[in-house]
């Protein structure tokens, strides 16, 4: 996947996402059934990238652009942080998840040290995202 700036408003072209979610079913991502059925557009608006919404766009696009590798984790990451269901169990799996969709991209890409950059990813979101999480849109119905 190529490096695709975000839009002024901090989120990627419909067409760039479509692309992620592809690679993600490609390499066997495990993502909630609702990431699987939802349209391209809410796939969109719910994804940001790496890195918290609350951070200005041009950090998070710096960091996105460093993590890129992390984009197939990022994408159902984002889509379960969107999601209605705001508990700390939903919370842990989403951030559970992100830990496992590293280590299969890092196998997909042949790159075992994004195993470990991957864990400690999942775990700084585990350890300081819940208020972002609680935060977080939730505009689904899934």
């Amino acid at each position: 996947m190529k490096q695709i700036k975000f839009t002024r408003n901090g989120r990627y072209p419909v067409s760039y996402v479509r692309e992620i979610r592809e690679h993600c079913d490609r390499i066997g991502v495990r993502a909630p059934a609702s990431f699987w059925r939802a349209n391209i557009e809410a796939l969109a608006a719910a994804f940001n990238g790496v890195g918290p919404d609350r951070w200005c766009p041009v950090f998070r696009s710096a960091v996105s652009w460093l993590l890129k590798p992390f984009f197939t984790a990022a994408l159902p990451h984002d889509w379960e942080y969107s999601l209605p269901e705001k508990s700390y169990r939903a919370f842990t799996a989403a951030n559970w998840r992100f830990a496992v969709n590293s280590w299969i991209e890092a196998l997909d890409e042949r790159r075992p040290g994004l195993v470990f950059m991957g864990l400690a990813l999942a775990a700084l979101c585990q350890l300081f995202g819940w208020g972002g999480y609680l935060h977080g849109g939730s505009e689904h119905d899934d």
